[in-house]
């Protein structure tokens, strides 16, 4: 199961990962920012109290999505790419998949960002939370 503290840099997009997979996962709020079981249910409670509580910008929030939906989009470019036999037709393909990946990719992670999950409070000080699906 893998950790994951508030006080480490990409925490964040690492947490949303983990949501979007539907990994469990342990949130140690080491950083001080005062989460509590409700704002863990979700993905989407996630980013509601780090926007309020977190001192992170709605900037960084979107930063943080798009670039989890380039990745994946970029991944799949290359995968399509690889796969197509004639090479005539590759920037053809990579120009159609890149612009429906962009168009219609975010739908299944904003699916996936407000799925419920359950939240067990593990320490006495707060700051200890096990993050798994229901």
């Amino acid at each position: 199961m893998t950790t994951i503290k508030t006080s480490e840099k990409d925490w964040l997009e690492r947490a949303i990962k983990k949501y979007i997979k539907k990994e469990t996962f342990v949130l140690i709020d080491d950083a001080g920012i005062g989460f509590d079981k409700d704002d863990l249910k979700s993905a989407i409670s996630l980013l509601k109290a780090v926007k309020e509580k977190g001192n992170i910008s709605l900037k960084q929030i979107i930063a943080v999505l798009a670039g989890i939906g380039i990745t994946g989009a970029g991944v799949y470019i290359i995968i399509a790419a690889i796969a197509d036999p004639e090479p005539t037709t590759k920037l053809g393909l990579l120009i159609s998949g890149g612009i429906l990946l962009a168009l219609t990719g975010s739908i299944g992670t904003f699916a996936a960002l407000g799925y419920r999950f359950s939240v067990k409070h593990e320490s006495k000080d707060g700051n200890r939370f096990t993050i798994g699906t229901e």
